[in-house]
């Protein structure tokens, strides 16, 4: 447990008296995110360390260099967790590498995404200001909410030293049914589910089977197989006992996750329609009820990226084989919001010091 906040705060000073642009890296584990920048690496992993836990609060602060694994570990202890599920992509991960990610797992829709896991961070912008916003509640902010907007920035507009985390408590059991129904029907039988108020907390949809997760009392899950026989008696349905499959879809390691294969991942409203982007439907695999699709394909990006745009949603180019970076990996953004984007980034990094390019260019 260490705190070297001003170690890296006399790092980034020298970077702007230099002006010598950084690379923000902690564990390494989402380095394949985004693109490649190609700078001085300001490493992380030295700024670790659990700073206070709560658990009657259900309430954690920690340091960004923290490995992930330590974090859950201690949660478990106390029958706590972090409902956004959020995913490793290799033992190294750590806190700030997940919150600047953005990136939530298969309980997402069901319990909370990253985004609202946040309560508070403590970031060093571009100018070596150690900043603090948020608190340990959720209402605990007038105006514009920082701590969130770290999420997801991929280091472009600040390091992240320490995170305020808001935790849930472990569900006491759970049980995972296999349904043979196809896509365009599982939108509609994932609702009705959630409507006889029964204890969603994962979906994937893959090969014309549905898998979902149940999470919740021991009692509840118990009586679970007599109120799906009850009510779903004329579907195909099985008892799953592949107790890994969650943790593999978290973490990529299913079949369908064939890293020598292009793979987008696009956030779309849960009715929109995919199938001429795939080149066969054993390429999409659809989790959070319908709102997330992993598409393997060949189809140009330019084509991707518009047919997101016209649903109202984004698409983003998660992994490419090519040794050559591509033009776009995330949704091309619209005048007004590319603005915002610039406006926010020479708020918090005038001088453009973290990260540059990870997103979209430079300027930006």
């Amino acid at each position: 447990m260490q705190d070297n906040a001003h170690i890296l705060q006399d790092q980034v000073q020298q970077a702007i008296t230099e002006q010598q642009p950084l690379s923000i890296r902690g564990g390494n584990s989402k380095a394949f995110y985004g693109f490649t920048v190609q700078e001085n690496v300001l490493d992380t992993t030295g700024h670790s360390g659990i700073i206070e836990y709560e658990p009657t609060e259900l309430v954690l602060r920690a340091r960004a260099g923290t490995p992930l694994s330590e974090i859950e570990a201690l949660l478990e202890q106390h029958q706590q967790m972090l409902g956004c599920e959020p995913p490793y992509f290799s033992p190294t991960a750590t806190l700030g590498g997940v919150v600047a990610a953005g990136l939530s797992g298969p309980s997402r829709p069901y319990r909370a995404s990253i985004q609202d896991t946040v309560l508070g961070c403590t970031i060093l912008n571009g100018q070596a200001q150690i900043l603090g916003f948020g608190g340990k509640v959720m209402k605990n902010v007038a105006g514009y909410d920082v701590s969130r907007l770290m999420a997801g920035s991929m280091g472009c507009l600040g390091i992240i030293l320490d995170v305020t985390l808001k935790v849930i408590p472990s569900s006491k059991a759970e049980k995972t049914f296999v349904f043979s129904i196809e896509p365009e029907q599982s939108l509609a039988f994932i609702n009705d589910l959630r409507k006889r108020g029964l204890p969603l907390s994962a979906s994937c949809h893959l090969s014309g089977q549905l898998m979902v997760r149940f999470s919740a009392g021991i009692k509840e899950i118990a009586g679970l197989e007599n109120r799906l026989t009850e009510h779903y008696s004329f579907i195909d349905w099985i008892e799953s006992d592949d107790q890994a499959f969650w943790d593999n879809l978290r973490e990529h390691k299913l079949p369908f996750f064939d890293q020598a294969s292009t793979l987008w991942r696009l956030s779309l409203p849960a009715d929109a329609d995919i199938s001429a982007l795939a080149d066969n439907p054993e390429d999409v695999l659809t989790e959070w009820g319908g709102c997330l699709h992993w598409l393997k394909t060949t189809k140009p990006a330019g084509e991707i990226f518009k047919h997101a745009a016209a649903n109202n949603g984004q698409a983003t180019l998660f992994r490419y084989p090519l040794k050559e970076p591509p033009v776009s990996i995330f949704q091309p953004l619209e005048p007004p919001l590319a603005q915002w984007h610039k406006t926010l980034k020479a708020a918090f990094d005038p001088l453009s010091i973290f990260n540059p390019g990870k997103m979209y260019a430079k300027t930006e």
